[in-house]
Parts: structure tokens; sequence; C-alpha cells
């Protein structure tokens, strides 16, 4: 059997016909490696691979490798079935050129960015290529380098170019397998085995461990108890945000003193850092050049991990533990309150979802910031024995208290009943988890930046947003829009247009009507329109494999990495879009989506100087009334409890309330006058009767001048 050239701790690697380049960890040095007869194969790693708790040897890997390589399919099977954080390159000599494999664990614990340049095929774990120790001195200024699914298995030759073959993840791309007769007891037991072996998985090669410790049941709460039970030496770190000036505006951190609490009565080294406004400054400007598709709530989550991980390196340590992935796994954000409450395949398939989208919306950042202070992150509750039964667990179990009468609470039942069944104390296992941005008061900091920045400004109001998207560095990547139907369609560009996305083009739905809508709205905008439309089953949402196509078309021609959807009132409509963003290894964005039942969408439209006009509405006096500020938009919500009930929303999919567009920066039309009373100012007088009929869409006045350019888009009922 041929020998196997074997790298461990790689950070980038620059592929070409016959020769590979890399650095590893901690240098810049550029080392090469050239195939050849006595030494064909060459296998350049980072991370691990498990069998059961104990690190395989990569020279075993490789071994194992020669065998099935290099048939796709079997290699595919074969990193399907490995277990731990991983992030390999595999080259083997065939045909006088190299064919180069790359791939992932299916969650995206490690990121895995590549850039295809003429012969040159460029990976790295790092984003953007500024970040890359190869991206310097190298010809690579066509290339354009792009986040990698983490469930596809990439082939590259200089000959061929890149493809890929899917691997199923859990239950997005088939049906989502629900355990029959399993007691609650039986649950416990085999999560409370599989959380310790994951443990173990985290900690075989180290000694002393960083826990992100915020004292809750998912911050590392949970795995602090089990590393102190065995005598493992770990220190928590805690980080916040406090101005004593503002004491009596800005609370001190609720992480701050729940976390000491709980390392006080588990006997925990703990250390702490409170930031000043001019550390939280210092933080942001860190972050914003490393992490993709740059937002407010990625900023605050960043600038509280960065800050964890520098006091994690200053004593020295290397790797630090993370609760991220128990809130998605064990069913704890809001969201999952309505999924929980519609059943078992809801509850398995929302959760599924939240999972798939991690790699873009929280690994890669975790992993940037941590590299930024020197330390390694891992992730014992995305363990993937773990999270194939958490995915399989029934509503009941996901509710607070495991039980079926609870369902429709979402607060990670089946978790707490495991850190019960540990000893765990009750700060433990009955502490509700803040946001890190909310319990560390981090978000307080930006607030506060951008409320300075504004004052440098002429503009009366400099929004959060507006101020974290400029800070220098601040991305978003060029994403293709679904333009799934008017309204919603409008709004996520809106949105999109607000968050700074680049819409590089509109991907029209093929039914005449859809598609005729989307023509003229990408003809309004400036947007180019796709040359492919996306199939439209009837009944059934997307025709998945025509998706498929019509995004990786829109992905070569305009050089989308992501794809937006306006309209996801189903989970299986969200399901599909995210599976066909896999297979074209795009990012997948729903604004929509996961909007929590207490929160009102008509809230996140208004802002800067975004006006809608009610078109539908239980109540017929407030047609046409015009929602212009928060203030509106919490009148229309409480008109709307007050007629439907205390848990009614203003989310259009509810099928009680819609409204239009009447001005908008974020269009071409622009902001506008528009007449119509205020819908703040008819909550004020709600029990008079008043007709509000000439107000109606397409009834003159309530339009404004100005001329609307979508009449064809408007809702009537």
């Amino acid at each position: 059997m041929s020998e196997t050239f074997i790298v461990q701790g790689v950070s980038s690697v620059l592929c070409r016909q016959r020769s590979l380049q890399y650095t590893v960890e901690g240098s810049t040095e550029a080392f090469q490696w050239t195939a050849s007869a006595s030494l064909p194969c060459a296998l350049l790693v980072r991370g691990h691979v498990f069998a059961e708790a104990e690190a395989l040897p990569w020279p075993a890997v490789a071994q194992h490798l020669a065998q099935v390589a290099p048939q796709l399919p079997e290699l595919r099977r074969y990193f399907s079935s490995r277990r731990g954080s991983f992030w390999v390159v595999y080259a083997l000599l065939s045909e006088d050129q190299l064919r180069v494999f790359a791939v992932t664990e299916p969650v995206g614990r490690v990121p895995l960015c590549m850039g295809e340049g003429k012969g040159e095929l460029l990976l790295s774990p790092y984003w953007p290529l500024e970040q890359v120790p190869l991206a310097a001195g190298i010809a690579l200024e066509a290339l354009q380098l792009r986040q990698a699914c983490p469930r596809l298995l990439h082939h590259w030759s200089a000959k061929e170019g890149l493809s890929s073959a899917l691997d199923a993840f859990y239950g997005l791309h088939a049906e989502v397998e629900l355990p029959e007769g399993s007691g609650s007891d039986d649950l416990t037991t085999r999560l409370r085995s599989l959380l310790l072996r994951s443990v173990e998985r985290c900690l075989w090669d180290v000694e002393h461990v960083g826990l992100l410790f915020s004292g809750g049941l998912d911050d590392s709460g949970l795995l602090a108890w089990i590393l102190t039970e065995k005598k493992l030496r770990c220190t928590g770190y805690t980080v916040g945000f406090h101005v004593e000036k503002k004491k009596n505006k800005y609370a001190y951190p609720e992480d701050l003193s729940s976390a000491e609490a709980a390392a006080r009565e588990l006997g925990l080294e703990w250390k702490a850092h409170v930031m000043n406004l001019e550390e939280a400054e210092e933080l942001l400007l860190r972050c914003a050049p490393v992490v993709a598709d740059w937002n407010s709530v990625k900023a605050a989550v960043g600038m509280t991990m960065l800050d964890a991980c520098r006091l994690a390196a200053k004593d020295g340590l290397r790797v630090v533990l993370s609760g991220l992935g128990s809130e998605e796994a064990f069913a704890g954000y809001a969201r999952h309150l309505r999924a929980c409450a519609a059943g078992d395949a809801a509850t398995a398939k929302d959760r599924t979802l939240g999972l798939a989208s991690m790699w873009h919306r929280d690994l890669q950042r975790d992993f940037a910031v941590a590299a930024q202070a020197g330390v390694e992150i891992r992730y014992p509750f995305l363990d993937d024995d773990l999270l194939a039964l958490a995915l399989k667990l029934p509503a009941g179990a996901c509710s607070r208290e495991a039980t079926e009468s609870e369902a429709a609470d979402g607060g990670k039942g089946a978790l707490r009943a495991v850190a019960r069944s540990l000893g765990a104390p009750r700060c433990i296992s009955e502490r509700r988890k803040r946001a890190a941005q909310y319990g560390s008061r981090v978000y307080n900091a930006l607030k506060l930046l951008s409320n300075q920045a504004g004052k440098r400004l002429e503009a009366s109001r400099f929004h959060q947003a507006n101020y974290v998207m400029s800070v220098p560095g601040a991305s978003h990547s060029r994403l293709a829009l679904l333009f799934t139907s008017g309204y919603h369609s409008v709004q996520v560009y809106c949105l999109l247009k607000s968050w700074r996305f680049a819409v590089a083009c509109i991907v029209p739905s093929d039914s005449p009507a859809a598609f005729a809508a989307a023509a003229e709205f990408a003809a309004a905008e400036g947007v180019p329109l796709a040359r492919k439309s996306a199939k439209m089953e009837a009944g059934n949402g997307y025709d998945v494999p025509a998706l498929i196509d019509a995004l990786r078309c829109a992905r070569d021609e305009y050089g989308v990495e992501a794809c937006a959807c306006g309209h996801v009132c189903a989970l299986d409509l969200w399901c599909a879009v995210v599976a066909a963003c896999d297979a074209a290894s795009l990012r997948s964005v729903a604004p929509e989506w996961g909007v929590a039942a207490g929160q009102s969408t008509m809230r996140r439209i208004v802002h800067d100087g975004t006006v809608l006009q009610v078109s539908k509405f239980p109540d017929p006096s407030l047609l046409g009334a015009l929602v212009t500020c928060p203030e509106d938009a919490d009148a229309v919500l409480s008109a709307l409890r007050s007629l439907v009930g205390p848990d009614a929303t203003d989310d259009t999919d509810a099928g009680f309330v819609d409204c239009d567009f009447a001005s908008s920066a974020f269009l071409a039309c622009g902001l506008r006058e528009v007449e119509g009373p205020k819908a703040a100012e008819l909550r004020e007088v709600q029990k008079a009767v008043v007709a509000f009929s000439r107000f109606r869409p397409g009834g003159g006045e309530g339009k404004g001048g100005g001329g609307w350019p979508f009449e064809h888009l408007v809702r009537v009922d």
C-alpha cells in the first residue's frame, strides 16, 4: 500500500495540478508537497476523528482512505460515519494529476472556505481572503473565497474543476424518523450517556479547559457540573458590559451575577471581566473584518466571545468549551413554541432547520473570533451521536417539564431531566437562558456607541444597525432573492437592503402571474432577473431539483453566496429551500422565519422612514391606516389582540392582517408623502365607529401621490 504524506494543524492549502502548498497554525511560512510515484497521497487535516471516545490516529484514517479512494460515494460514506470535529483535504495522484477531496463534519464546527482560480483551488477555515495565510503573494485576484456547505464532499482537479456530492443531514434531506415506545427515563439515560461521552471526546487531549460560562443550563453550566464532579480542572469565564454612570438605565450584567452564584455553588474556578465602552469599541473593530454576513447580533455575540476567549488565552489555555447547540437540539428558543404545539414531526424538523443553518449563522463567527484570541472552541452539544438522538425527541420531551401537557413550553425539558439525573443544582437545571448579547449587556454597548456616532452626524438619528454596518471591514455577501409572493418578497427585499445585503438577482417563480410580478419588480429596482425560474408544485411548495438548478445558475452567473426567501409560512417550504441551498452550496436566509410569536413583524419593517398601509384587518375601520413608527405597529397589534385573542400576531401568515408598502427608502420609488390616518391615532379613539373605506388600497387617497409601481402586488380581501 502506498505511503501517505500527513500534516496536522493545517491553516490553508493551495492545490495545483501535481502539488499542494500549505501553511500550519501559528506560522505564515508556506510548505510544498509534490505528488510522486513513491508518495502519491497526501492528507492535510485539523481536528480529530473518533471511534467511541477514543481519537483515531490519522495514519489509520489515511490507510482506510487509500482503500476507498478515488470513488466519491465511498469517500462520502466513510466521512459520514466518522465522529468528531474535523477538516480534511485528501489528495492523490491519478492519471498524472492530483484529485483533491475536501470535507468537514456535517454541522460545520470548523468552516471550510473555498476559492477556485485558473488551475488552482484555495482551501482554508479562514475568511475573508485577507485572513488566509497563503493569500499573501499569490496571484489570486480573480478568486472569490466563499464558505462551503459542510454537508458536501467536494472534489477538484485541474482538468475537471470543482464538483460535489451531498451528504444527508438528519431530517433535512430525508424524512424525520421518530423513535417508538421510548419512555422518558430511557431517553434520559441514553442522552446522559451520550453527553458524557461527548464531553470525553472534547477533552481527550486537554488537562485544563476553559468554559464560556453564564451559569445557565446550556452555556456550559451543565458542562461545569460534569467537569467538577469528575474532578477535571476547568475555569469558567464570563464577561459583560457596564458603565457606572449609566447604572439606572443599564443594569449590571445578569450573566455576571448568575455565573458568580453558580460558580460559588459548584466550587468552580471562575474569572470575569467587565468591559468599558472603549474596550467594547476595540472588540467591535476586531470582530467586524473576520465575521461573514455582519449584523448587530453577530457583533454583540462576537464581542462577548472574543473577550471571554482572551481571558482563557491569557491563562495559557488552548481549548474552551461552548454550550452552543443545546437551544437548537433541545428546543430552547421562543420560535420552538409553535413547533412543539404542532407535534413531534414539526418539532424535529424545526430543530433540524436551526442546526442546519448554524454553520454560517454561528459557527463561522465563533471560529473566527476564537482564532483571533488564539484558542479553539469545542461544542459538546453538537456531538453527532448526541444530535442523532436529540433530534428524534418527541415534542413532549422538548417542553420544560418533559411532559406532553407542557409541549408548548419549549424549555429543553429533556436536557433539564439529564441535568437532574446528574445531580446538578437547581441554579443550573432551572435557570432560563438569556441570549449572550443581552445577558452580558454588550448590546447596550452598541446602543451607546451608535448614539455617540449619531451625535457627530447631521442626521437626527443613527440607527444601531447602520452604525454596526459602518464599522471598517463589515461586509455582506451577494445573494439571490426568491420572489415567491408580492408582499412578502418586497418586505424581505427591504429588510435585506436595510441590513446592507447586496441583492444580486431575483429568482422568479414559474407561474405566469408570479413571473410577471418578479419581472416588473426586478425592472423597477434595477436588479437582474435570473435566467432560470423556480418551479412550484401545486399545493406542495417548490420542486426541489428545479430549485437547485435555478440556484446553481444564479450562483454561477451572478456570484451569489446566499439565497433569501420571503414567504416561509410552512416548515416544509423552508425545509425545501434550505435543502436546495445545501445542494447548491449556498447559505439560506429567511428574515421572516423563526420570529417569536410575541414579536411584531410590522415593528421590524418600520424603520428608516418605511411606511406601511393596512390592507386587511378584522375591523374594517383600520383599513387604510398608516403604520409609520413602532408606536403605530404596537397599536395595530394591540387592536388585533383585542379582537382575536392575546396570542394573535401581526405575521400575515396568521391570516388576520396584511399591509402594503406605501413608502420605503429601500425601494426605487423612495420615500413619499402618503395620505391616511396613523394607526396609533386611531387607537386613541378606538371606541368611535369611523369609516375609512375611502382609504382602501386602490381607492385613491390611501395611495398618496407618486404612483406606486407595483399595483398588482396588492392583496385586497
